[in-house]
């Protein structure tokens, strides 16, 4: 262990995201990537929203048409249903968009009708009136302990039906440099290259560049299993003393518990959402593999999903935090 690591968690707390959490010291926070697309603060204000995206609709094409405006399928939603075009309506393909009024936020989804993927107006609604019923607000630090995802501004609950694609990077207020990048997959496909493990996909990048290929001091590199996850790690500084570690774990498509791509990245130096940018990394190579390998342990399943090993949970029945 490293002393300076230690004392940056001598005290932490969870931060949820999807199905998972990460142990991150105090003065942590996530940004979220891909999540239920959200306008926070922004409840009061679905009328002008609305009417925005019904303009956008019909400004985007001639013959586009709004077929519905008003209230949703069930409380506290609303509904924009339109054709794109006219020959979307000859294929009928009717689009959706959904607006959940929760606390004080807006939460939107689209979809569309789709014969050939027996998506339809029933199934539609059907699934709003769900998401509904198990979508509630969420405070950046709370920690649900009952089945569900969370999202930036909410959870939903007992959902097998929501996205199956988490991303999220944590930053630390001090290691300001310093992204830790969690991207989970559970619906990839593994076939082919798809299936590849890291230090395969690593040979390959270096065998197409030839010379290309920067010249990279490796730290550390070959296997790693976290918490049941047999994956491969990598990790390297560059001549500007960027850091880059980068962990792949390749499961099953459609598995929770083995999800088909478990990708976890670290980086240093950066700045200004640029890797390289930062004057100077904040961390020596020890320091950031100790940071790196309590990171790595701190990232679990929030609570048990079927199939887990009881290591890889965060949160047990009767447990507290």
């Amino acid at each position: 262990m490293n002393k300076r690591v230690d004392l940056l968690f001598e005290r932490t707390k969870l931060l949820c995201f999807g199905r998972y959490v990460l142990t991150a010291p105090v003065d942590s926070h996530l940004v979220f990537g891909r999540d239920f697309p959200t306008l926070p603060n922004q409840a009061e204000n679905i009328e002008k929203v609305m009417q925005a995206h019904r303009a956008k609709i019909l400004d985007a094409n001639d013959t586009a048409e709004v077929t519905y405006f008003g209230n949703g399928p069930a409380p506290n939603t609303r509904l924009i249903r339109s054709y794109k075009s006219v020959s979307a309506k000859q294929l009928e393909l009717e689009g959706f968009r959904f607006y959940y009024l929760v606390g004080p936020h807006i939460f939107m989804d689209s979809d569309a009708t789709a014969r050939s993927q027996n998506v339809t107006t029933r199934s539609l609604i059907k699934d709003a009136i769900e998401t509904a019923k198990n979508l509630r607000a969420r405070e950046p630090d709370e920690v649900p302990t009952d089945q569900g995802l969370c999202h930036e501004y909410g959870f939903t609950r007992d959902s097998a039906f929501s996205s199956s694609l988490s991303q999220v990077g944590l930053h630390m207020a001090a290691l300001p440099d310093v992204v830790f990048s969690v991207e989970s997959n559970q619906a990839a496909s593994t076939e082919g290259s798809n299936g590849y493990g890291l230090l395969k996909l690593i040979g390959d990048r270096k065998r197409e560049a030839g010379n290309r290929y920067p010249t990279l001091t490796t730290l550390r590199e070959g296997s790693k299993q976290v918490h049941g996850w047999a994956g491969e790690e990598s990790l390297v500084r560059y001549p500007d003393g960027t850091q880059e570690f980068e962990w792949l774990f390749v499961g099953v498509s459609g598995s929770i518990a083995r999800p088909a791509r478990l990708n976890v990245t670290m980086h240093t130096k950066v700045a200004s959402d640029r890797v390289g940018a930062a004057a100077a990394s904040s961390l020596n190579d020890e320091e950031a593999i100790s940071l790196w390998d309590k990171l790595l342990e701190g990232l679990k399943f929030r609570v048990a999903v079927p199939g887990a090993p009881a290591e890889a949970v965060a949160i047990t029945q009767g447990s507290s935090r």
